[in-house]
Parts: C-alpha cells; sequence; structure tokens
C-alpha cells in the first residue's frame, strides 16, 4: 500500500507560492528613480520551491 504524503501550507510564503516584493520610498532616491521608490523584485518561495505546501 502506497504511504500517502501529508501536504502542510509552507510557512515561508504562507501557501502563496512567491514571496511578494517590497518598496521603499525616500528622499535618497528622490531624482534617481521616477517615483522616489526602490523595489526589490518578487521570488519564488526557497523553502517550497514555488509549490505553496511542503510535503511531510
Amino acid at each position: 500500500m502506497a504511504e500517502e504524503k501529508k501536504k502542510e501550507t509552507c510557512p515561508t510564503c504562507m501557501g502563496k507560492k512567491v514571496i511578494e516584493g517590497v518598496c521603499e520610498t525616500s528622499g535618497e532616491w528622490q531624482g534617481k528613480t521616477p517615483d522616489g521608490q526602490v523595489c526589490t523584485p518578487d521570488q519564488k518561495c526557497p523553502t517550497c520551491n514555488g509549490k505553496g505546501y511542503i510535503e511531510g
């Protein structure tokens, strides 16, 4: 009989599969970027490899 794997929601990305980027606004960036913001890009969750769950 095949063993059934339990899937748990990934604690890092909370099941979203992607970690959303963060934007920051600073007077230091005024004039250097169009809206004065610097953003980190969205990235695939490294804990669950973009699946949204961890097999346990």
